[in-house]
């Protein structure tokens, strides 16, 4: 069953469908910082310094701190040199796969690369992860998720240590960022991209890497050319480390929890050790899942024609009563 259902304000722990409630695991809010009362308050104060969003470009003579000031910010959260802030997480993974191949290097996507990484006339590699990684060569542009969404993989990325110091290796963080450790040792030039608004909940994206490569992205007409995200937005973001790692820390002890309950059991999911999220394609386990008041998300992705896909995750807002309430239905399956 794919289904819908509209709401006039983002779900919390509890959502309401067909006139019964449910716990919610959908969607992509893994920390659900926008309940968190130091984001509330810092994007309070965000919205009353800057009111609006501010159409512009990061050329532009009028320009706002609190873009550098975020920048980073984010650049020490993750431990790398430097970081480009972007309107979206599509547009960061865009603009970063445009700088690369300027420097006349062919594409190399990655299997079940997100469409956000995609260029016309490539395509994703139709065999196995390692299969692609085995066809690697010099003169290349290397482009993956960091885990796979919405079918959940975990990826290998040893083999970056060794690649040519020519070739870019682009990895798409958006759904690892700010809730897994997201280092990789890279002997190329590294960029990894990141959509904000999932874990961060903030509507922008960003660009990490290397300050040399950073420095070259934002001198490129097209990073210059594009919109800044909202200064408000990162204002919030800027004032709420210290809430962004208190969640991540619990959203961690939840998804050790969920593994640790399924440990040795044989079940119809799908999941990755650590990672807060689960996936599955077994006929019959959403509506199990539904009728032990628990809904997640079932719809094809990012293929529409594609059977639809039972995918949930852990927010942090979930309990660890919810967490063993969870795990025991899905080894009810049958």
């Amino acid at each position: 069953m794919s289904y819908s259902l509209t709401e006039n304000h983002i779900p919390g722990r509890k959502i309401t469908f067909e006139g019964a409630e449910y716990l919610w695991l959908g969607g992509t809010n893994y920390l659900n910082i926008g309940s968190h009362p130091i984001f509330q308050g810092a994007l309070s104060k965000g919205i009353k310094q800057f009111s609006q969003n501010f159409g512009s470009s990061r050329r532009n003579n009028l320009q706002f701190s609190i873009w550098d000031e975020f920048e980073r910010a984010l650049a020490a959260y993750f431990q790398v040199e430097a970081a480009a802030l972007c309107s979206s997480g599509l547009a960061a993974a865009q603009i970063a796969i445009q700088y690369a191949q300027q420097k006349g290097l062919s594409l190399n996507l990655a299997p079940q690369a997100h469409p956000a990484l995609w260029r016309h006339p490539y395509n994703p590699f139709a065999g196995s992860y390692s299969e692609w990684i085995s066809t690697h060569q010099k003169g290349q542009i290397l482009a993956s998720d960091g885990i796979g969404s919405p079918w959940i993989t975990s990826f290998d990325f040893s083999f970056a240590s060794k690649m040519d110091s020519t070739n870019f290796l682009i990895v798409d963080e958006s759904h690892r960022a700010g809730i897994q450790d997201i280092k990789i040792s890279c002997s190329g030039h590294l960029l990894q991209t990141v959509s904000l608004s999932k874990a961060f909940g903030i509507p922008a994206g960003v660009i990490l890497g290397s300050t040399a490569d950073i420095e070259e992205i934002k001198k490129d007409s097209f990073w210059v050319g594009s919109s800044p995200p909202n200064p408000a937005f990162c204002y919030a973001g800027l004032h709420s480390m210290q809430a962004y790692e208190e969640l991540s820390r619990k959203s961690k002890s939840l998804a050790d929890r969920f593994a640790a309950n399924l440990q040795g059991f044989e079940t119809a999911i799908t999941y990755e050790a650590g990672y807060p999220a689960f996936c599955s394609k077994a006929p019959g386990l959403f509506e199990h899942l539904k009728t032990a008041g628990i809904l997640v998300n079932h719809f094809a992705y990012p293929d529409i024609t594609a059977p639809p896909v039972c995918r949930a995750i852990l927010p942090a807002y979930l309990s660890l009563d919810d967490i063993d309430k969870i795990t025991a239905a899905i080894l009810s399956y049958a």
